[in-house]
């Protein structure tokens, strides 16, 4: 079965992180709309809204698990939303640790991502990575880099 555009997108973007953090990250970042939102673990953690504060967001991310990868497991769309299921590692503190999620998509019609929504289980990436979710979610100082309403 054939790619739609959307997924075609999505997974070509989600393609620029597969083995490490991309070396241009604001680059990695061009198919998000400028007013884009990324939402990291829904619900726990308030939305980054702007690619600039995405950017600034994933700079910091880089900064705590200096090495990233993942491993796509399936993907599906409906209308301009994409589904992803994968497992991303991340190496935090010399330790590599698997996350599974769920990544949502919406894309406006002219096919640049809108919002970006990660599901997750924080309690277990944060005992895998030995922290407290709270000390996770305060490593990422996400308040810094939060948009409006967060």
């Amino acid at each position: 079965m054939a790619l739609t555009r959307q997924e075609e997108i999505v997974l070509n973007f989600i393609a620029a992180y597969r083995e490490s953090w991309p070396v241009d990250l604001a680059a990695a970042l061009q198919p998000l709309a400028e007013d884009a939102y990324y939402q990291i673990v829904v619900p726990t953690i308030a939305p980054v809204v702007g690619r600039d504060k995405i950017l600034a967001e994933h700079l910091l991310m880089k900064q705590k698990a200096t090495e990233q990868r993942h491993d796509m497991k399936s993907w599906g769309s409906n209308g301009n939303t994409v589904f992803t299921e994968r497992v991303d590692w991340s190496r935090r503190n010399g330790k590599w640790s698997a996350v599974p999620l769920v990544a949502v998509f919406d894309l406006n019609d002219a096919g640049q991502i809108i919002a970006w929504r990660e599901y997750l289980d924080l309690i277990n990436i944060s005992r895998s990575h030995g922290m407290t979710a709270d000390a996770l979610i305060e490593s990422l100082d996400l308040d810094a880099h939060a948009g409006p309403g967060a």
